[in-house]
């Protein structure tokens, strides 16, 4: 038995997740008290761009990514630290405020389930050429739902989507 540091409940050493940081090699709050916490700091502006940059940082260890090449791993690599990412977010709030980058419209930080992430107005990292990792130079910010819809768009087919409305009179 085991309490936790939060609610002061005492519980099984399995309703506490493992840390080898700690010394005891379990979390000092419950895992429903943790749930809780972790919750509600990415909810947090912070908390949720941590989490962006974990997880853009972190993406090329996937499964997902596992059997590419090294070229092609290096597409969706982040080459940036922590502190330039939170940097171009300040720069970001500073010309666009808390709006997409590309439509202008409203971003937040709140995090969504898998279901409605597609949909949601929630701030997503995305880089401008697909051909090319995080850099400071090549992403943006903008909401998910935008990055969803991008997704792999390349400058030239933009160009020629431009082309096709021009040459129509759109």
């Amino acid at each position: 038995m085991k309490q936790c540091t939060t609610c002061k409940g005492y519980f099984t050493l399995n309703l506490f997740y493992k840390r080898k940081d700690r010394k005891e090699g379990l979390s000092i709050q419950c895992k429903k008290c943790e749930s809780v916490a972790t919750s509600k700091y990415s909810n947090t502006e912070r908390g949720f761009l941590l989490r962006l940059f974990i997880r853009i940082n972190s993406r090329t260890n996937h499964k997902r990514f596992r059997d590419l090449s090294e070229k092609e791993k290096d597409k969706h690599r982040c080459y940036i630290t922590k502190e330039e990412f939170f940097d171009l977010w300040e720069k970001h709030k500073l010309k666009y405020g808390y709006r997409c980058a590309l439509t202008g419209d409203i971003i937040v930080h709140k995090t969504t389930t898998k279901e409605q992430t597609n949909k949601s107005n929630s701030i997503s990292v995305d880089r401008l050429n697909p051909e090319i990792g995080y850099t400071k130079e090549n992403i943006i910010f903008v909401s998910n739902k935008v990055n969803n819809m991008k997704n792999a768009v390349t400058k030239e087919l933009c160009v020629a989507i431009i082309k096709a409305h021009e040459e129509r009179g759109l």
